[in-house]
């Protein structure tokens, strides 16, 4: 892909307390073959703790000779989380950038990852391209690849066929966003706080008739553990959030039947963790979330609020 027919790319990557796994990250984008004038960088930090301020400046001291369209570090007063800053940062973005490359801080990226996910979102009526995220010390395995839900039952469902195909959801670990879509929908769902905030934007879309991509041969190495983190904060957001993404992403047959289902669906699969788990803290989390969830609440836990 030449500068002439490359489209303007935003990469945007909010962090906390990431120094280490951020530094990384950015190393992997310094070898991407996308024509780096029509590319900026913009890292948004959550008021970390640690010196990630100083490690992406020294960075960004590094990349400045490399022929970048910018490379910006965007400092919070306070921790917003992992997708909210996207709605903060969005406005002041390049005002040419088409797309918006989000990565998580602890992400490595393939070189051919951009121009890969570029080429797919510049299909008809693209509003969304995730990439192949597989097990950084397992590349071997995927971790995530595109995700599907059921519109009665409310199941998700998850694919990793060898070439792009349209998809319900994908994860946004590593994923490229249409701007113009984004701002159709007025950016993501502040209500969610953590966990499925994903799933609910991406059905948004698709109820708009905005196609949802996935692109399994641009690789993202994601630092995560298989199975993902367990705890019972997450486990919280987990089961409260399921029923959120049923009330506000309009995609549903019926709600209330898909309600029901994943309700039914969720009470068996905590019984049955609970079983194996012995762990009443995670079963109290759960059981919570689940309640919460019908009860309408929302936000940051703790601060939840109908």
């Amino acid at each position: 892909m030449t500068a002439q027919n490359a489209p303007p790319v935003s990469i945007f990557i909010p962090a906390y307390n990431d120094a280490e796994v951020l530094a990384a990250c950015l190393t992997s984008l310094e070898a991407l073959d996308y024509p780096r004038g029509q590319v900026e960088i913009v890292v948004w930090d959550n008021a970390s703790r640690d010196d990630t301020g100083r490690r992406v400046a020294e960075a960004f001291g590094r990349m400045r000779g490399q022929g970048w369209q910018s490379l910006r570090l965007r400092r919070s007063p306070r921790n917003e989380g992992s997708y909210v800053p996207y709605n903060l940062a969005e406005p002041d973005l390049a005002d040419e950038s088409a797309y918006i490359l989000g990565l998580d801080a602890d992400v490595e990226i393939a070189p051919d990852v951009l121009t890969r996910l570029v080429a797919v979102a510049e299909e008809h009526r693209v509003g969304v391209v995730g990439a192949r995220s597989v097990y950084f010390d397992r590349p071997d395995h995927t971790a995530h690849g595109a995700g599907f839900v059921a519109r009665w039952s409310a199941r998700y469902g998850e694919a990793d066929p060898a070439e792009p195909i349209d998809c319900d959801y994908v994860i946004g670990c590593c994923w490229l966003l249409a701007r113009r879509a984004f701002r159709e929908v007025g950016g993501f769902d502040p209500r969610f706080f953590i966990n499925h905030w994903e799933v609910d934007y991406c059905l948004r879309l698709k109820q708009r008739g905005w196609r949802i991509r996935y692109e399994p041969r641009a690789v993202a190495r994601h630092k995560i553990a298989p199975g993902g983190t367990r705890s019972p904060e997450r486990l919280y957001y987990l089961y409260r959030n399921k029923l959120l993404v049923i009330r506000t992403s309009g995609y549903f047959h019926s709600p209330a039947l898909a309600a029901f289902a994943a309700t039914a669906g969720a009470a068996a699969r905590i019984a049955a963790h609970a079983v194996v788990t012995c762990s009443p803290r995670e079963t109290a989390a759960s059981l919570k979330g689940l309640w919460d969830g019908l009860r309408g609440r929302t936000g940051a836990l703790g601060q939840a609020r109908p």
